[in-house]
């Protein structure tokens, strides 16, 4: 895995290559676009224990993985996958990791981000402005860090009061809401409106920043008991809660 500390961001001629690796990544997996691999990097960040790329790469790669009703959807992409190669793979993998270790640095050193986010543009082709971008701009970015949180449940498991209001914030940008998540985003619109896209952005970029503090304070309080506490068998539950085995947890570290 590239170090976070001397990972450079990507360019945007490589942002449009990931963008393109991913399109072409074999059916009948279904990949994230760039735009949502984005938001689903942050939401895999944003978790209170740490996750093995082994696990969150799948998901990735097919929007189905682990649904046992989609075709396909325990296959992981691999450099034997029908029409797909080892050049692509590799630059593929190369360009997610070092994304992915960038965020993490941004995350926990910078307090802040740059969301990789689209300019919409009307039925007509011209750009959307003002309040009529937001919706478009943000909502893959949304699904993609809602996908983060479909495929890895601590994040949710945790019992900070403001969790529930930061997680709020950030999916008023899904698309087809109903019950009480539509409820709360027309009252947070009423009363919070997000009137231009770099508002909209600088929101929810704080919403994000301040869910993975809450997550890393989670994670250092747990670490921190770990050491302090009784030796914990390779076998035995890992004691952050995750429910794996300590070995197959937080046991790797050790």
């Amino acid at each position: 895995m590239p170090d976070s500390t001397t990972a450079t961001p990507l360019s945007d001629a490589e942002i449009g290559e990931l963008d393109d690796l991913l399109a072409a990544i074999p059916e009948p997996l279904q990949a994230l676009d760039v735009v949502m691999l984005d938001g689903y990097l942050c939401g895999v960040l944003a978790q209170p224990v740490l996750i093995d790329a082994a696990e969150w790469l799948p998901p990735a790669f097919d929007w189905n993985w682990g649904d046992p009703e989609q075709p396909g959807a325990g296959q992981a992409l691999t450099l034997e996958t029908p029409g797909w190669h080892a050049a692509k793979h590799e630059r593929l993998l190369a360009l997610v990791m070092r994304h992915h270790a960038v965020l993490e640095r941004q995350l926990r050193e910078d307090a802040w981000f740059d969301p990789l986010v689209m300019q919409p543009e009307s039925d007509e082709g011209l750009p959307l402005e003002g309040a009529a971008a937001v919706a478009p701009a943000l909502a893959p970015w949304a699904v993609g860090f809602e996908h983060a949180l479909d495929q890895f449940v601590a994040l949710e498991s945790l019992t900070a009061s403001e969790l529930p209001d930061l997680l709020a914030c950030v999916r008023r940008h899904l698309p087809e809401q109903e019950g009480d998540e539509q409820a709360f985003t027309q009252a947070l619109d009423a009363e919070h409106p997000l009137r231009t896209l770099d508002e909209a952005i600088e929101d929810l970029v704080g919403n994000v920043v301040a869910i993975c503090d809450l997550a890393r304070g989670e994670r250092l309080k747990v670490e921190t008991v770990r050491r302090a506490g009784p030796k914990v068998g390779r076998n035995d539950p890992c004691p952050c809660g995750s429910g794996k085995k300590f070995k197959q947890c937080h046991g790797r570290e050790a």
